[in-house]
């Protein structure tokens, strides 16, 4: 692991009592071992199971990681702008608390970061998913090239950020459109990147919040409102400037 680049991660928990205390465990060991200057903010959004009891006794036990607590849910993508706010390190990513990320697939790649600004991941063994679910993201990632004019892999994954890349880029999105919305505007404010293969794991217990209509319902708005600040407002004469800072 690299020396030269201090951590924050994370982790956003929405009825997450099955899998959190394992996926902290695991993320702290990743962590650990590697050496590096860390810190992990999770955050309990809104959770009505043991979640947030589960959260608080974990920061209770480690002073690196720190808990925050929604009464109602917020949406990840809040989670992890209150990430970025509370961030202390050189670097900031997210990790979501359904153990479906293994962090050493992720942290390995953090050297990288020492040559560019962001790390996205995308995903190899894309069997793990259900057929609906990568049929929805293969349909997703070719909508974001297709409207935004990139070429990414893959752009809902758990990308590293330098911290200072959010003193420009300022993500609006609070549902699971917010890493894509991240990835769109900091690319377009000029900021470089490497794309990196990572394997997930299958989620150890429950289901995905992402597929329910709620979370897709969100999904297209906040693509509709990125698209519009972008193509829309841009032509009309706001510039650049909006779709990065707002």
């Amino acid at each position: 692991m690299s020396k030269l680049v201090s951590l924050t991660i994370t982790v956003p928990a929405l009825n997450e009592e099955q899998n959190l205390k394992t996926t902290l465990e695991g993320i702290v060991k990743v962590l650990s071992d590697s050496g590096i200057d860390w810190e992990i903010i999770l955050v309990n959004d809104g959770s009505t199971d043991k979640t947030g009891d589960i959260a608080s006794e974990l920061a209770s036990q480690d002073p690196r990681i720190k808990v925050i607590h929604h009464k109602q849910p917020k949406g990840i993508g809040y989670c992890f702008r209150e990430g970025i706010q509370s961030s202390t390190k050189d670097a900031i990513t997210w990790l979501p608390g359904d153990g479906e990320n293994n962090p050493y697939e992720l942290l390995k790649y953090l050297p990288i970061l020492e040559h560019v600004d962001i790390v996205i991941p995308f995903v190899l063994n894309v069997g793990v998913r259900s057929w609906g679910r990568r049929f929805l993201s293969t349909l997703y990632i070719w909508l974001i090239n297709l409207s935004f004019g990139t070429m990414f892999n893959y752009s809902n994954g758990t990308a590293i950020y330098r911290r200072s890349v959010f003193q420009v880029v300022k993500p609006q999105a609070n549902g699971f459109f917010f890493p894509a919305e991240s990835l769109i505007k900091a690319v377009r404010a000029g900021f470089i990147f490497a794309e990196v293969p990572v394997r997930l794991e299958k989620r150890l217990e429950g289901y995905s919040k992402l597929m329910s209509f709620k979370s897709l319902c969100l999904v297209i708005w906040e693509f509709i409102r990125l698209f519009y600040a972008v193509h829309i407002l841009r032509t009309a004469g706001r510039g650049f400037g909006a779709e990065v800072k707002n």
